[in-house]
């Protein structure tokens, strides 16, 4: 019998394979030369672009510098767009002019356009960066002078996560395609750089690392510094800004099932901020059996070229991973959906290879009814056997019932977990992780840029293992808490929720779910002190879960729409967090009072530069109670290299750049968690 889990963790790496380009670098005084001739493909060009990211427990704050040239006689206004990163909230739009540094606020969005206008209509040099739904972030400026430069800066925050024992952090820069229109009118500059694009990472972790790589970039390297400081960095010469830089880090072996806790609170502030990371390590049984698999997968026009040939090779080797006790329904939908094999298909010989040729016949175009692929799907389940749903889509929902309420209503009706798997940038990433969460499954966002080898570390232990379920997380003094509904958990995730809390001095953490129905318990003795400025950032962090949370109520009616708005323009405007409603601004320094804009977010900005120093000259480590057990139960599935010699006759797993072993974990876990959803079902229903 095929051994399933290694298998199909194996083929769903497919998914992710994509070749390095090589590139050239320019001599100097060839680059000089360029800047004088006729622009081919805009009136701008990007001389640099370098990205800076810090990475600190529970948190990474990257740093964007945009270095325009203008090279022609007279002024030029520009525009461009970049992909919204998950659970981002941007923090800083800055212009920088030679001594002149600009920094924008938030104000509602509106005005913020107005404003623009107004400026650029005066000749002032302004700026502005807006979100544009779930799809991106968009920055104008209003003037780039005759024959000069300028830099322009943005900055955001998001959540970090470790999965298994290996973190995760992508910088987006592939276009989705998921705009109908496309983003390419909207750009007014050349897409590659002149001189250099750089990508310098710094890993301050809470616990020893082992490795760090980014193997959708062979040239970078890594190493380690004192204590448990990582940096890693690459530079590339004239590349295109097309490819997502993707960086994994892996714990030391045998690291603990923990509990992290961070906490921000301003001298004599009413209330603080706190943000808890929750990596279990438990004890799980292992579980046999055929499972039902249904795969609805997206084939509209936004999945043409590269996205649908790596969707049919992953699915193609998924299959082949399958038991032959196993049965598949293979269901694709764009405008209209439709059973891609007819019915269930045993997975012995003749049905792998019926589904197989199947989904290669797959073509892409249309528009994108997942509601009729879900429905579809959720009709052909067949009541005696247990199934998992997995969906995969690059998460734009566009033709029939395609509002957040309808698909979550859909999908509420069965008790049959759906897992969603995500494909590339600009995806609808907040409903399809809830359709997951919602139905007890798993959601995971992926790059085409991910790595491969790293797949291999979840084989055995996410299909044999059961899940957390049911979790809660309360902190004595707590006032508020997102996101409302916590997801299951599977072996060695993490969870990331934050908060408020009003108390001060010694509390307690305790985060509670079930294994099976049977309670568990993890508790974590805490200190809230009336004054922490160590990481004021994961204010924003709260505010842009807080906002999500409401918004998520304003989509499914459940409370009054007008209300969940004021509260974000709230929020949006206290925090300064460019949302659907806010805008940040960026004005000369003596035109803020003719608009009335303070300088709320240049002092938040401030302190956060300031603490962000002092971690960086003192180092900071989270409150933190550790397990007996080792997360995931062991050192297998944390060691790729000793895991291979084990698995694959003696060969090591090879390393990228900067420590060696193969320690990427890329999202073909999603398929490996949702087999221990229906693993854990199964069990339940054996018992009853």
């Amino acid at each position: 019998m095929r051994s399933a889990p290694f298998l199909f963790v194996l083929a769903l790496g497919a998914l992710l394979v994509t070749a390095a380009t090589e590139t050239r670098a320019a001599p100097e005084d060839e680059i000089q030369s360029t800047i004088e001739v006729e622009l081919p493909r805009g009136e701008l060009r990007i001389e640099s672009h370098l990205v800076t990211v810090d990475i600190t427990p529970g948190f990474a704050t990257t740093t964007v510098d945009q270095i325009l040239v203008n090279p022609q006689g007279k002024d030029v206004a520009a525009q461009w767009a970049f992909p919204l990163p998950e659970e981002a909230a941007l923090s800083e739009l800055s212009v920088l002019t030679g001594e002149q540094h600009l920094e924008g606020e938030v104000v509602e969005k509106q005005r913020a356009r107005e404003i623009l206008r107004q400026e650029a209509d005066a000749g002032n040099t302004a700026a502005l960066a807006e979100q544009d739904g779930f799809i991106d972030y968009r920055v104008e400026i209003t003037k780039v002078p005759a024959h000069s430069r300028v830099t322009v800066r943005l900055v955001y925050v998001q959540p970090v996560r470790v999965d298994a024992g290996v973190g995760r952090y992508v910088y987006p820069l592939r276009e989705g395609n998921t705009r109908y229109e496309g983003p390419s009118s909207f750009w007014t500059m050349d897409r590659a750089v002149e001189r250099e694009l750089r990508f310098d990472v710094t890993l301050r972790a809470a616990f020893p690392v082992d490795a760090m790589s980014c193997k959708s970039h062979p040239g970078f390297r890594a190493q380690a510094g004192e204590g448990d400081v990582w940096k890693g960095s690459v530079a590339l010469q004239g590349a295109p800004l097309e490819k997502d830089f993707v960086v994994y880090w892996r714990l030391a072996p045998d690291a603990p099932a923990r509990l992290e806790l961070l906490t921000h609170r301003a001298e004599g502030a009413a209330e603080g901020t706190w943000l808890a990371v929750v990596t279990p390590g438990s004890d799980l049984s292992h579980i046999e059996g055929g499972t039902d698999w249904a795969f609805v997968l997206d084939v509209s026009g936004s999945m043409k070229g590269e996205k649908i040939r790596v969707l049919q090779r992953g699915v193609v080797r998924a299959l082949q991973a399958l038991s032959p006790d196993d049965r598949v329904h293979v269901v694709a939908f764009e405008s209209t959906a439709r059973d891609v094999t007819p019915g269930w298909v045993t997975m012995d010989a003749a049905g792998m290879t019926q589904a197989q040729k199947a989904v290669m016949s797959l073509r892409a175009g249309g528009s994108t009814n997942v509601f009729e692929g879900l429905e579809r799907a959720y009709g052909r389940l067949d009541a005696d056997r247990p199934a998992g749903i997995i969906l995969v889509t690059d998460g734009v929902a566009n033709t029939g019932p395609h509002e957040y309420r309808d698909l979550i209503e859909l999908a509420q009706r069965y008790d049959v977990r759906l897992f969603t798997f995500v494909m590339g940038n600009s995806a609808n990433v907040t409903l399809l992780e809830d359709l997951a969460t919602r139905t007890g499954g798993h959601a995971a966002s992926i790059s085409a840029d991910d790595d491969v080898e790293g797949q291999l570390l979840l084989a055995q232990a996410r299909m044999s293992h059961e899940a957390l379920h049911g979790i809660e997380i309360e902190l004595e003094g707590a006032v508020a808490r997102h996101p409302a509904k916590l997801p299951s958990l599977y072996l060695g995730q993490q969870l990331v929720a934050v908060g408020r809390y009003d108390k001060t001095g010694p509390s307690t953490l305790k985060v509670k779910a079930k294994i099976s129905g049977k309670p568990v318990t993890w508790t974590l003795p805490v200190e809230l002190s009336e004054a922490d400025d160590t990481v004021p950032e994961i204010e924003r962090i709260y505010a842009y879960a807080a906002i999500e949370d409401l918004q998520r109520e304003a989509w499914l009616a459940t409370g009054n729409e007008d209300e969940a708005r004021g509260a974000v323009l709230d929020l949006a405007l206290k925090y300064s967090l460019v949302t659907d409603y806010t805008s940040m601004i960026v004005v000369e320094d003596d035109r803020k009072a003719v608009h009335g804009i303070g300088n709320d977010n240049a002092e938040r900005r401030a302190r956060e530069r300031e603490a962000a120093a002092r971690r960086t000259r003192q180092g900071h480590r989270p409150q933190v109670v550790t397990g007996q057990r080792p997360l995931g139960g062991g050192r297998a599935e944390h060691a790729p290299t000793r895991y291979a010699r084990r698995h694959a006759g003696g060969s090591g797993g090879g390393g990228g750049g900067g420590g060696g072993g193969a320690g990427a974990i890329g999202p073909a876990y999603l398929l490996v968690a949702a087999g221990l959803g229906v693993l854990a079902w199964r069990r339940r229903k054996k018992r009853a």
